[in-house]
């Protein structure tokens, strides 16, 4: 049967489905726009369904933050094809997905709204593709008075890096501006898994020294000396692994540490890392 242009207009606003599958659905229900619904929302179901099994590794990292400036979120949202993810529509999905969330008030993905899971489903059934929220975090100001947060989105939103500084001083200031900024695309290049060894889970550290305990022994060394090469070797790994003990990207003549006190001498303030998040792309 023929069927009315603006129905189709009317049926494709409120589902969000394409124009063709709006005209079809009009057609096979004979023109009822309520059967038309249903018989959208059962195709997209079906169709989900399909979809939900395959392998959705490509997509976005994006950070949002509140009107106020007192929290931000970094999420990742996956898709299937590199196409999909480079386009304006999924970038604007992510931003809203992000936004969304970040209003809804939710700290982990057991408190994911209804609205942002009826968004994701719509949105895979308009990319034609798996579409994943994989994971977000939210940090909400430490001090509200000090609390500075600062966000880098690397290789187009395949790396993001979420952090936190305290700043007892001039905010604003240029060094503390560009450390904050060269700290969080130090954390994206070196991935530290800490901001100071004290920081490092007692269980990780305690893993760490039986790798290199095995690691000295099966290279031949005696057993009355594995203690103090594991502690040598332990000084390396912290080197790595702890943020302030990183050598900086771009100046390695010195540390994160010693970077951060030269900048807290130019500016006049006291600059403290509190925390920081870094999603790569797909990582498990």
């Amino acid at each position: 049967m023929a069927v009315n242009a603006q129905d189709v207009k009317k049926l494709r606003e409120q589902t969000g489905a394409g124009m063709m599958d709006c005209k079809k659905a009009l057609q096979e229900t004979g023109g009822d726009f309520t059967q038309a619904v249903r018989y959208l929302r059962e195709k997209g179901l079906a169709e989900a369904k399909k979809r939900a099994g395959r392998e959705a590794r490509e997509g976005r990292i994006a950070v949002s933050s509140s009107g106020d400036g007192n929290a931000a979120l970094m999420l990742e949202v996956n898709c299937e094809t590199d196409f999909v993810a480079r386009t304006d529509e999924f970038d604007r999905f992510v931003q809203e997905t992000g936004a969304k969330l970040l209003a809804g008030g939710a700290t982990g993905m057991e408190e994911i709204p209804g609205e942002v899971e009826r968004m994701v489903k719509e949105a895979a059934a308009s990319f034609g593709e798996n579409v994943l929220l994989r994971r977000f975090v939210r940090f909400d100001k430490t001090d509200a008075a000090k609390s500075v947060f600062n966000s880098y989105i690397h290789l187009g939103g395949k790396v993001g890096v979420l952090s936190e500084y305290l700043i007892d001083g001039p905010r604003d200031h240029p060094e503390v501006l560009d450390f904050m900024k060269n700290v969080s695309l130090q954390i994206a290049s070196m991935e530290p898994v800490s901001i100071s060894r004290e920081d490092i889970p007692q269980e990780a550290l305690e893993e760490q020294k039986e790798i290199l305990r095995r690691q000295a022994r099966e290279s031949g060394k005696p057993e009355h000396i594995l203690d103090k090469i594991v502690e040598g070797r332990l000084a390396k790994y912290f080197g790595e692994a702890c943020l302030l003990e990183q050598k900086y990207v771009k100046d390695s003549s010195q540390t994160i540490d010693q970077y951060r006190t030269s900048v807290q001498d130019r500016a006049g303030a006291q600059v403290r890392v509190v925390r920081f998040a870094r999603f790569k792309l797909g990582e498990d």
